[in-house]
């Protein structure tokens, strides 16, 4: 097979977050790997290992690969996937060319690759419908059919397959070949490749998604706390070891993410402790470990916290900071790790503590000035290192780890250092043997020291550990914050623009929002982390990316649930600080923090080093603070709208939000000077707020949320001085809302509709008066639903205006004219009946001007004569441009079926013959058929047309005595592939021609197989489609040659038949396929007179001696009759099939047919052999 070898696009060359997204998807499978889900078009086995950026390891198809395996024999099965944020599915698009080419080679590579096993996946985010639609159409079309001659011909046909599926399988044969050296794939291959190919959506783009939501809940099994920050992580590890080109398992990942989503374990007491008198047992000395005779190397080895042996950079940091020769230094290490209780911890190469927080307060006193100067100096050596992916284009970093674009160092000694500073920061006075403020000017100056004159690669660099950093010395890094924000550029600039154009795939300012949601804990620094948030939030772009300052702010500052220990006095003061220095931040905030606004929070980051979380803090307000703070935040609020129109609607819509007195202030300012003389435009989004919510609580007053008359007639009183005078100002709503904001009781539906659409025709006549026709006119072109519009004018019963909207008017083109138009003729001829239609002066209208009007009528009998009547040899207009709906008639619709068959619309006929069914009534068969057969060569869109009613009309026709036999034959052939088990159809006329005419037979192997040592011929499509018609009659065709239509078998007509059929293949060529095939039918074989299973003239036929390939075919066609079924571990269906078939071969070959026998023992050991292989594999077939 012809592969070519080709670099794959970077997923940024879709666009924005393409890298992100691919980071996204590799963290969802991560997810389901730690939380025990299952990865999509694979068995429902547990995920054991993800391979990432898999081109170094030979794989074309490389984002990731998931290997899942079955736990009961270790079977291993791949998902092999290519992460495209944005593609499009065309023969011209360079991306799904590269996409193809790789799938291609992987899917031909049986090193990467196991037919029938594994599968590969494109997955995408939201694609287009056409799309997604037409892929998803072709593969599922590839994957339910019986092989590729079958799956090609129902793609082929219109009535079974949309012209967008056709569109896609052109787009991959056209990218397959380019993939295949510029030759075409052979049929077969393409099948099974677009068998085992699969287009995944995600929508991961924003948060609160339904994949983002599962995925929540996933993690929320687990830990319902921090689900949110559980996430990040996932994402951050997931870029880590996409640097590397990793391979994540669980063992792979770090101890305290698989530990977010371990099991919780059930502990019962001990039988022995459970006696009543339990005998004392010796237990084992804890070490002191400060006494301890490697306590040194002990304490310094916690002061790097973690490293890798494996890595040579690792290895020479941990040097410098020991002072001597590693391999000497390490011993000691080795040997300790072998007590019983060692603090430290190794596993695949990685050194680590257990508990660093604990071995760090019993070894500090082992750390002198020299061991923290040597550390400073180490640590800002390893933590200024940039990302060395920032040295790659963009469209490049999400393969930095290919392209050796890594950091040198571990992420686990990266890490350990920021940890080291952040407890040499908080937890000072464990290092007793340092000199006095020895160890915080360390941590001061090493902050201080790292973002001096730092740009947005440093702060990018460090993302993932400014959290831990900033523990170091909050002070500091405040200052480090504020002065990049004052940077001219400030590199949070860059940071923000990484997000959109999807650097590496990952949110940059992330780890910087933590840090500071880390100290704002703390009352002492919450007014100025707060406002550099706000700062920072006044930067903010926006994003997909759930990680904003915004958020974080509003989160910190929840009434219900603050995420800070400071005071209400504290708290109250950072806002208005807020609102003083970032107005339009802290109005966003402000909007965020009124009551019923943010009902649920994941929480914030809480320091893991400092001590600023007293173990006794219980989160949560009284019920007194709570209000006060909301009361708070309510005044602040209305105080910052001033007179600004849009803030002030937006505070009308939540006029019930806010508490009183807050409410009274907001209703003094809506009816202040200021207010009541701004002009009617203007003012209009406060009105229309203020209705809006005073429908709401009026048409839902009974809830316990709604506001009582005391709260709203303040507010309609208000919202009346407000109201325009405009009647087209006042009246928009009216067509804009949905009908259920618009009602002003409870009462029944149709009680509502009614007071609505007066007051709707009120509204109308207003407008009318105001500016007569035209203004409606305009009017109706700026509401959303101008269908109202028409249908309300109409009923207003103006004649004159007929005259002024018709014909000028009637144009499909403007759809929200065409909706006013139509809807106003409606409404006209239902008033006036059919001879409103006929009393308009059509003098000088064109044809087509009345066809329209006649369209935008009831599709009946009065429509289609006056079609007739009036359009004469043009008739084609209406016919053409009518939506045909048969549902709006009572008349018998044969008529109107014809015409629309007469003028090139079967679709459309169809869609009558389906209701003509529904409604139980008769159809004309003669029609039916011509209106079938004129689909299938139909170029008219297939609308709501679907294989069912073309089924059920083809059965209608089968049991329809009138129906023409001929033509019902060319129907069953156009659509044989619909007539199958699964749609309860058959192709009966087909099948008793086969059984009756030996000829057609023939003629059928004929056009499927080439003869015997015939050379293989160029067909063409339609010949191709032909043969695969011809297969698939063949494939179901079930009755036996001799039976007659009534049932009945005749024995001579089936010698007969068989002696004629004999005699034309042998002298074409095709004697041994065609008794192959007509073996499969034979199956179906009646009872013998006699009482044997199988009739005696059949049973002879297949013993004969010259007809082994008969009885090959017969073999088979037992096979087959079984089907699909499911799978007995204890294979107890196969072993009662051996033994069906044994007692068979025993009575015909008691019978005389012992050849007969012998093939039916044969397929009796295939059962057996069936059942041992089943029982072998515990339950899995083979």
């Amino acid at each position: 097979m012809a592969t070519d070898g080709k670099q794959l696009s970077n997923p940024f060359s879709t666009g924005s977050g393409g890298a992100r997204f691919e980071a996204n998807i590799q963290a969802t499978f991560v997810t389901l790997m730690l939380s025990g889900g299952y990865a999509p078009c694979l068995p429902s086995w547990p995920i054991v290992e993800i391979k990432l950026q898999g081109a170094v390891a030979g794989y074309g198809t490389d984002d990731l690969i998931v290997f899942v395996e079955n736990p009961v024999n270790n079977d291993r099965r791949r998902l092999l996937g290519q992460v495209k944020n944005s593609i499009a599915i065309t023969t011209k698009s360079k991306l799904f060319a590269e996409v193809v080419q790789a799938a291609w080679n992987d899917f031909n590579n049986p090193n990467v690759f196991t037919k029938g096993k594994d599968v590969i996946a494109l997955i995408t985010g939201p694609i287009n419908a056409t799309d997604t639609d037409g892929v998803n159409g072709l593969l599922e079309q590839a994957r339910h059919t019986r092989d590729a001659d079958e799956f090609l011909t129902q793609v082929d046909r219109a009535h079974f397959c949309s012209d967008n599926v056709r569109n896609k399988l052109t787009a991959f044969k056209a990218q397959l070949k380019v993939a295949n050296k510029g030759s075409d794939v052979e049929e077969q291959d393409l099948y099974e490749f677009l068998k085992h190919f699969h287009l995944l959506g995600y929508d991961l783009a924003k948060k609160g998604s339904v994949i983002s939501s599962l995925l929540n809940s996933h993690i929320a099994q687990f830990n319902k706390d921090i689900p949110d920050k559980i996430w990040y992580q996932i994402v951050n590890e997931v870029q880590d070891f996409n640097q590397y080109a990793g391979t994540i398992t669980l063992d792979t990942l770090p101890d305290d993410l698989v530990e977010h989503f371990r099991e919780p374990e059930i502990a019962h007491i001990p039988k022995e402790l459970a006696k009543e008198e339990v005998e004392d047992e010796v237990q084992p000395v804890a070490t002191d470990w400060n006494q301890h005779a490697s306590a040194q190397k002990l304490a310094v080895a916690n002061l790097i916290g973690s490293w890798k042996e494996s890595n040579e950079a690792d290895v020479a940091i941990v040097t410098q900071i020991v002072g001597e020769d590693y391999n000497s230094w390490i011993v000691d290490l080795r040997e300790t790790l072998q007590v019983h209780d060692c603090p430290l911890s190794y596993k695949n190469g990685l050194w680590g503590f257990k508990d660093r927080l604990k071995s760090w307060l019993e070894l500090g006193g082992r750390l002198f000035d020299d061991h923290l100067d040597t550390f400073k100096a180490v640590a800002l050596e390893v933590l200024r290192i940039e990302d060395p992916s920032f040295e790659l284009p963009g469209e490049e970093r999400y393969a930095a780890a290919i392209h050796g674009k890594v950091f040198p160092h571990s992420g686990n000694l990266r890490e350990g250092l920021a940890e080291a500073l952040a407890l040499i920061g908080s937890r000072a006075t464990s290092l007793i043997n340092s000199t006095q403020g020895k160890a915080d000017a360390i941590a001061a100056l090493s902050v201080r020291e790292l973002f001096e004159e730092s740009d947005w690669a440093r702060w990018g660099s460090l993302n993932s550990l400014l959290p831990i950093l900033s523990e170091a010395n909050p002070n500091e890094f405040l200052s480090a914050v504020e002065n990049a924000i004052a940077s001219t550029p400030s590199p949070f600039d860059r940071l923000f623009e990484q997000e959109d154009t999807g650097v590496f795939g990952r949110n940059y300012i992330t780890g910087l929002l933590w840090a500071l949601e880390g100290i704002a804990w703390e009352e002492t620094y919450l007014s100025r982390t707060a406002v550099v948030l706000a700062e920072i939030a006044s930067h903010d772009p926006g994003g997909n990316w759930a990680n904003r300052p915004g958020n974080s702010l509003t989160d910190i500052f929840l009434p219900w649930l603050p995420h800070t220990l400071a005071s209400i006095e504290k708290r109250q003061a950072a806002l208005k600080t807020i609102c003083a220095e970032q107005p339009e931040v802290g109005w966003k905030l402000l909007e965020s923090l009124l009551p019923n606004q943010h009902s649920t929070t994941t929480g914030t980051h809480k320091p893991s080093w400092r001590e600023t979380i007293p173990d006794e803090w219980e989160k949560g307000v009284t019920n007194n603070e709570y209000w006060e703070q909301s009361r708070f935040c309510a005044e602040l609020i209305v105080e910052q709208a001033g007179f600004d129109i849009v803030k002030l609607a937006s505070l009308a819509g939540n006029y019930d939000h806010l508490p009183p007195p807050t409410s009274e202030m907001l209703r003094d300012k809506l009816v202040s000077e200021h207010c009541l003389k701004l002009s009617e435009q203007e003012r209009l989004p406060i009105w229309a707020a203020l209705c809006k919510l005073i429908a709401r609580h009026r048409r839902f007053s009974d809830a316990k949320w709604s506001l009582g008359d005391d709260s709203l007639l303040p507010i309609e009183e208000i919202a009346s001085q407000l109201a325009p005078k405009s009647p087209s100002l006042l009246n928009i709503r009216l067509f804009s809302d949905a009908d259920t904001y618009l009602y002003e009781g409870d009462g029944d539906w149709q009680e509502e509709q009614e007071k609505l659409f007066q007051i709707r025709k009120a509204a109308i006549g207003d407008i009318l008066g105001e500016g007569g026709l035209p203004q409606v006119l305009e009017f109706a072109m700026t509401v959303s639903n101008a269908h109202l519009v028409g249908d309300v004018l109409a009923d207003m019963d103006q004649p004159e205006f007929d005259a002024e909207l018709l014909p000028c008017f009637l144009d499909m083109a403007d759809q929200k004219l065409w909706s006013f138009v139509a809807a106003y003729a409606w409404r006209r001829r239902f008033m006036g009946n059919w001879q409103w239609f006929d009393d308009i002066n059509k003098a000088g209208w064109e044809p087509k001007q009345i066809a329209l009007l006649l369209c935008a009528l009831p599709f009946e009998r009065n429509a289609w004569d006056r079609a007739a009547q009036l359009l004469g040899e043009v008739e084609n207009e209406y016919w053409n441009n009518t939506s045909a709906n048969t549902y709006q008639t009572e008349d018998d619709t044969e008529y109107a079926l014809g015409k629309l068959l007469e003028f090139g619309r079967p679709n459309a006929a169809i869609e009558g013959l389906t209701r003509d069914l529904y409604m139980k009534k008769d159809i004309n068969p003669e029609l039916a058929c011509d209106a079938l057969l004129a689909l299938v060569q139909a170029e008219e869109p297939t609308g709501r047309i679907d294989s069912y009613h073309i089924t059920e009309i083809i059965k209608a026709l089968q049991e329809n005595a009138a129906t023409d036999q001929d033509k019902l034959f060319h129907v069953e052939w156009a659509y044989v592939s619909l007539l199958d088990s699964h749609s309860d159809g058959s192709p009966i006329t087909l099948e008793n021609r086969l059984a009756s005419d030996p000829g057609f037979f023939c003629e059928l192997i004929q056009l499927i197989y080439r003869a015997e040592g015939a050379e293989p011929e160029e067909s063409s499509e339609q010949r191709r489609n032909i043969a695969t018609n011809a297969y698939r009659l063949l494939s179901t065709w079930k009755v036996v040659p001799g039976a007659r239509a009534d049932g009945e078998f005749e024995p001579n007509a089936f010698t007969e038949w068989l002696t004629a059929m004999e005699e034309i293949v042998k002298a074409s060529g095709h004697y041994d396929v065609a008794m192959i095939q007509l073996g499969d039918v034979l199956v179906n074989s009646p009872e013998g007179p006699d009482g044997l299973w199988i009739h005696p003239v059949i049973a002879e036929a297949i013993n004969s001696r010259e007809r082994s390939s008969l009885r090959d075919g017969y073999s088979t066609g037992i096979h087959n009759s079984r089907g699909v079924h499911t799978v007995d571990p204890e294979a107890k269906p196969e072993r009662a099939l051996a033994e069906k078939y044994r007692q068979r071969a025993h009575q015909v070959e008691n019978a005389g047919y012992q050849r007969l026998a012998t093939t039916l023992r044969g397929v009796a050991d295939s059962y057996d052999r069936d059942a041992e292989q089943i029982i072998s594999r515990g339950g899995v077939p083979h």
